[in-house]
């Protein structure tokens, strides 16, 4: 069985992330801040760059207002 490479989707996660971060008039740093990660976690998240842990999905999904799921929609 070959291992899948998510690339794709972490990049298409990255871009929600940040069409949400930008729809909520948030910074970079102020979704840092929320989620308790460094600013260069959520640049990197944003541009696809990292594999991230399911705290940081969720609390994602918390600063947004949003479901988990809702992240993963187009």
């Amino acid at each position: 069985m070959q291992k899948k490479n998510y690339t794709a989707e972490f990049k298409k996660l990255g871009k929600k992330v940040k069409k949400l971060r930008e729809s909520n008039k948030m910074t970079q740093q102020s979704l840092s801040d929320f989620c308790d990660v460094d600013i260069r976690t959520i640049q990197r998240i944003e541009v696809g760059e990292m594999r991230f842990s399911i705290r940081i999905l969720f609390a994602l999904a918390e600063a947004f207002g949003v479901k988990v799921e809702e992240l993963f929609l187009e």
